[in-house]
């Protein structure tokens, strides 16, 4: 029976398999039976044997063109007071390496394989502007694929942070520009050279998740100039921050909290509450002050517009709370301090501009006293009596010997000013024109957040 053990061993060495069939096969081999693996092994001991990964693989000494494209994955976060990006990227690098090219004919068909990238020579590629210490893109276990022409390609992951100039002008409605260089730490453009890859315009955004925070309009790819001897080439992301959180959170309590800082001079001065009412405001002013500080970076080389805003509120704020305190000394001022005249005149005009003149007609016909007499039939007998001789006094002709004086009920129709009164006419006053200050400031303020920073 050993012969027909010997036919099938010659069959299945003269047979194709599902590996050949394919194409295929692990390592990126197009046989992977014991012949094949044979091959791969020869291949790599022609490779490497004598290969030094620190020699940079050129034979005709000229220099290695290292093309460079960028995956944006996700931007985790822009810190506004650090001024730092944090972005999760691949880099696609390609270089050739004269040093790992065959035949793959020679080597049963073996076009390209996989390899640990510290076992072969990588570019000293850096991202420049980062803030972190600077060190090997990838890591050790990271590898690469070597395909039969020698072209090397490198996909090392990476969360980087590099720093970007925030510009606060317009927070929360801002829209902000980060950089990404990239360029070699050590070696100048005779050894190596960095381009963009072949059509790419930015960083490719196959791979990238939405965030959050921030919109992605627009990203450029720019060839800085040679600096040092080094090639750099620049990505640069135009981020618009998404502005609902900051609508509900900031801009509506603030536009409330405005309202409320005129209401402390429409209050009452014998509610006992202006005081209390005006601090209460200033601390929110102050606390919503405090949030958007933290939140910026501590520079003054911009201004946001909505600190001053909330800086312009707060001062109004204070300022309605030390006129309230003057307020309330007119208000409980004794009676025996005299109201000058011009006082008296300047108060009894604003009251009747602003309406808040309390004489009616029902008062002009009362005693001199203000005190209502008690109605009593004997009363209701004279007041017919009274009536009924003004009536034939109408019709009858007056004796010139007789006195006639007008009745005890006629009075002035000018209202008698006092110190609560004062009081009352300069509240109602800084009422109207606190609450117009912040309109004012309001409508000024508000559209240049909106419009300048879109």
């Amino acid at each position: 029976m050993w012969y027909q053990s010997m036919l099938v061993a010659m069959v299945l060495l003269l047979c194709p398999s599902p590996w050949e069939i394919s194409g295929q096969g692990r390592m990126g081999m197009s046989v992977v039976d014991a012949v094949t693996q044979q091959d791969l092994y020869n291949l790599m001991d022609t490779l490497f044997t004598g290969y030094k990964p620190e020699v940079r693989p050129t034979t005709a000494g000229e220099a290695t063109y290292v093309y460079v494209g960028i995956y944006l994955l996700s931007i985790q976060n822009l810190d506004e007071k650090s001024q730092v990006l944090e972005t999760s990227i691949i880099m696609d690098a390609d270089w050739v390496d004269d040093y790992l090219s065959w035949n793959s004919s020679a080597y049963g068909n073996v076009t390209y394989f996989l390899y640990p990238q510290k076992k072969v020579w990588l570019p000293d590629i850096v991202i420049e502007n980062s803030v972190e210490s600077q060190r090997q893109l990838g890591y050790d276990e990271n590898v690469v694929l070597v395909d039969e022409s020698g072209l090397v390609n490198w996909k090392p992951s990476q969360v980087i942070k590099t720093g970007c100039d925030i510009d606060v002008t317009y927070y929360p409605f801002d829209t902000q520009k980060c950089k990404i260089i990239v360029s070699t730490w050590m070696s100048t453009k005779d050894d190596i050279d960095i381009d963009p890859e072949s059509g790419s315009s930015g960083l490719l955004l196959d791979r990238y998740s939405v965030s959050g925070t921030w919109e992605l309009i627009s990203n450029e790819l720019e060839n800085l100039p040679t600096e040092r001897g080094l090639t750099r080439i620049q990505f640069t992301l135009k981020l618009k921050r998404l502005r609902t959180f900051y609508i509900l959170n900031i801009i509506l309590p603030v536009l409330f909290l405005s309202f409320t800082a005129s209401m402390v001079f429409f209050l009452p001065a014998d509610a006992g509450e202006k005081i209390g009412m005006g601090i209460t405001v200033l601390l929110a002013y102050a606390v919503y002050l405090t949030i958007i500080a933290d939140n910026m970076p501590q520079t003054s080389l911009q201004v946001s517009y909505l600190a001053v805003y909330l800086t312009i509120l707060l001062g109004l704020t204070a300022l309605g709370v030390v006129l309230a305190v003057v307020v309330l000394h007119i208000h409980h001022k004794s009676d025996d301090c005299k109201i000058s005249k011009r006082t008296e005149k300047i108060t009894r005009k604003l009251r009747t501009l602003l309406r808040i003149n309390r004489i009616s007609m029902e008062t002009q016909g009362e005693p001199e006293h203000g005190q209502a007499q008690k109605r009593t039939p004997l009363t209701k007998a004279m007041d017919k009596s009274g009536q009924h001789k003004k009536s034939l006094s109408a019709i009858t002709p007056l004796n010139d010997n007789v006195n006639f004086s007008p009745p005890p009920s006629y009075k002035d129709d000018k209202e008698e000013i006092t110190w609560p009164k004062v009081a009352e006419t300069v509240d109602r006053v800084m009422f109207f024109l606190t609450s117009l200050l912040i309109a004012m400031v309001t409508i000024i303020f508000l559209p240049i957040l909106a419009l300048g920073g879109s």
